[in-house]
């Protein structure tokens, strides 16, 4: 990011020594285990986390910061990931290591993809052995209509733009809205409600939280938003 905002200003997460806001895995992991909390809350009745089963496939700069996450928060852990440098850490966490051909088919309460996108198709969703998905990576789907097919199956899906914004919160709220770090960790945790918000158009609308995200965000950028200048209304959690 430092070569890139050599040739235009137009760029976000340059280290902090240089004016921006530093690397944003961790606080895109934060996010995530806030989104974490509102998916067991909608699959199983209560946020908790700990005792829970969590399968995070991918250990990479995201991943390992939610594995770790969880771990602090008292989940069990099944992790993987294609360099098998990262095992050391799960051995760190006393996760239980599975092969990355195994990780989809993982027995777990809640699946965590973390690393590559197009997990998620009409030959992997049945072999899914979770209630619900959740992670950080993009564009898990590998085309819309696959939203359907996790529906079909009754498991929750909690669509990742919503889920990986906490490294988009704090970078333009640090670069662009000058924010403190408190109100930061309160926009980052706000992005359970918004996926509170999600679910329950789902619901009431009898659609996937894939289309009530879209609509969701559809309505926001019609409806539009206060200025980030004006403190009369809270700024947008995502």
């Amino acid at each position: 990011m430092s070569v890139i905002g050599s040739r235009t200003t137009h760029v976000c997460c340059r280290p902090a020594e240089e004016g921006g806001s530093g690397d944003s895995s961790l606080h895109t992991a934060r996010g995530t285990l806030a989104a974490l909390g509102a998916v067991a809350d909608e699959a199983f009745g209560s946020p908790e986390l700990a005792g829970r089963t969590f399968g995070v496939i991918g250990l990479g700069s995201v991943g390992a910061h939610v594995a770790r996450l969880l771990d602090r928060a008292g989940a069990r852990l099944v992790v993987t990931d294609v360099n098998p440098a990262t095992r050391g850490l799960a051995q760190e966490l006393g996760a239980t290591w599975v092969h990355p051909d195994d990780a989809l088919t993982a027995d777990v309460d809640i699946l965590v993809p973390a690393a590559l996108g197009g997990l998620l198709t009409a030959r992997t969703v049945p072999l899914l052995r979770c209630a619900a998905v959740a992670g950080p990576a993009n564009n898990q789907l590998d085309e819309p209509s696959t939203a359907d097919l996790l529906a079909a199956r009754n498991i929750l899906w909690a669509p990742d733009p919503v889920v990986s914004s906490g490294g988009v919160i704090h970078a333009t709220g640090v670069e662009v809205r000058r924010e403190s770090e408190e109100r930061l960790s309160e926009r980052i945790q706000g992005i359970a409600d918004t996926l509170r918000q999600v679910f329950h158009l789902a619901r009431t609308r009898a659609t996937t939280p894939a289309t009530a995200a879209s609509r969701l965000a559809e309505r926001r950028v019609r409806e539009g938003h206060p200025s980030p200048t004006r403190t009369a209304a809270p700024a947008p959690t995502s």
